[in-house]
């Protein structure tokens, strides 16, 4: 039995596809949680190990989870083909003596604890963490997608603030983005290659320093206890169940909510005290009231057309790691079920004088999309988007329509006041679950269940027809308290910022 070095985050994606045991229960093993705790390895740990009496038969508390310590002899007799044992004790020779005394364990792989770069890391701490904090913004988008952070930016840059406050964006490639004076781009996850001393030094220094850490899905742990950490969100209103799936760290100080109706329903189901949430609206909004030309951008523009807007939410991701239905659709796509159907489809849209644009959530599986070569159905990826610094909402401020499913971006093109569809043909096979009874009541518009229903649809979108206006309304108004692109602004002025 021969122990591998892995770095914290090599560990935390294999994890995600096995067992994981700790082997020790002592002093390391809290310091590896507390150094990496962006990474939850508590998530997917199944149970501690550990030789001393004492503590098995007991419970570790690591964040939200109550880990069990077991015995050396449990672990010997319940490991299994995809056990993966992580050693967090000093002297792991001894370790790997015990372990190596079970014959069912002599094939289960054996990791050493991610102590590579610790004495680096503990140098730049303890040099950082004097320092006094500056007037520095981490934002962390939603992967290298940026939607909240990125109004925040603009409208800063716009009115001056980028002069008094310096902003750092935690990036998986920060070499895609433009240096600039105002703006640093760093790595977000330094160990996922081998990283260099300059990127380890960067994240250390202004993650110690910076006064403000502003992130969407992504959470940006505090340093210090005087730091300000506020989630931005990705969604609106959750009609999907996210209730023990978003956990808002305790530390929060904030979070944005756009609306003091149902703010009592969001704080439950994220996770949050209701006296953190902002009521400010979601800054990402005021994009639907700037014009950006981003059809002419993404060169998608015909004069004389009429644009809708189809966005699936996720039902599967690129690495495999979620799969939110239980039958993935044969072409990708609700509703499609068959090369006809966009056969169908295109020839309706040619006679309409209508394009269809169909644009995936950002960490869709797009392997599994077979549009075809079509000139009214256009498949757009995030990446053209983020190519020209454009988010979704630019473009849903350009289209006649939308279709959506069980999406909250739904809520925010309620804005616009324009008709929406819902595809609900996998209703039943959606494994997430929703957060309300009747989530019907919160989807006020046209309801898809076969392909053969949308060209009725995109018939009254052409004929200026709009069914559910009154229902859309009533729904806008519980959703958002404001209804203006003044949202940046009521953010940064609620933060005493501007």
């Amino acid at each position: 039995m021969k122990p591998r070095h892995i770095g914290a985050h090599a560990l935390s994606r294999m994890a995600r596809n096995k067992e994981l045991v700790i082997f020790g229960a002592g002093r390391i093993m809290d310091r590896v949680f507390k150094k990496y705790k962006e990474y939850h390895f508590e998530r997917d740990v199944r149970y501690i190990a550990d030789n001393s009496p004492a503590l098995q038969g007991t419970v570790r508390t690591i964040g939200e989870r109550q880990l069990p310590i077991r015995s050396v002899q449990y672990l010997g007799k319940h490991a299994g083909r995809d056990t993966i044992i992580v050693i967090m004790i000093k002297e792991y020779e001894e370790a790997l003596r015990q372990l190596g005394g079970y014959r069912e364990l002599r094939r289960v792989p054996v990791y050493l604890y991610p102590e590579r770069h610790y004495l680096t890391e503990d140098c730049f701490d303890r040099l950082f963490d004097r320092l006094p904090l500056r007037n520095i913004i981490m934002f962390q988008g939603e992967g290298d997608n940026r939607e909240n952070a990125l109004a925040l930016y603009e409208y800063m840059r716009e009115h001056g603030l980028t002069k008094k406050y310096k902003t750092v964006w935690l990036c998986d490639h920060p070499e895609r983005f433009p240096k600039t004076s105002d703006a640093a781009y760093i790595k977000r996850n330094v160990y996922a290659g081998t990283p260099g001393l300059g990127d380890i030094w960067k994240n250390k220094y202004y993650h110690s320093v910076a006064r403000y850490l502003f992130y969407e899905n992504m959470f940006i742990y505090k340093k210090r206890q005087e730091q300000v950490s506020v989630y931005l969100k990705h969604g609106t209103f959750m009609l999907k169940a996210v209730k023990g799936i978003i956990n808002i760290p305790p530390e929060a100080d904030h979070a944005v909510c756009t609306s003091r109706h149902y703010a009592a329903f969001a704080a439950e189901q994220e996770g949050i005290d209701r006296e953190k949430l902002l009521i400010c609206g979601s800054p990402r909004l005021d994009f639907l009231y700037r014009e950006k030309n981003a059809l002419k951008t993404l060169k998608q523009w015909e004069p004389h057309k009429k644009y809708v807007l189809w966005l699936p939410t996720l039902r599967q991701t690129k690495d495999g790691m979620r799969n939110d239905v239980k039958h993935t659709a044969p072409f990708g796509i609700p509703l499609i079920k068959s090369e006809d159907d966009f056969k169908m489809l295109e020839e309706h849209l040619a006679d309409s004088g209508m394009k269809l644009i169909i644009k995936p959530h950002p960490h869709q599986d797009l392997s599994v999309y077979k549009t075809g070569g079509y000139r009214n159905i256009i498949l757009l990826p995030q990446s053209a988007l983020d190519r020209h610094e454009l988010t979704i909402h630019s473009l849903m401020r350009e289209t006649d329509a939308l279709i959506s499913d069980y999406s909250s971006i739904a809520f925010d093109y309620m804005l616009l006041d324009r008709p929406i569809a819902y595809t609900v043909d996998d209703m039943e096979d959606y494994m997430v679950g929703f957060s309300v009874n009747n989530p019907f009541y919160y989807m006020p518009g046209e309801k898809l269940y076969t392909c053969r229903d949308m060209p009725a649809f995109l018939d009254r979108v052409k004929n200026g027809e709009d069914l559910f206006a009154e229902h859309r309304r009533e729904i806008r108004d519980y959703v958002h308290d404001y209804q203006d692109s003044r949202n940046s602004e009521r953010f940064l002025k609620m933060m005493n910022m501007c």
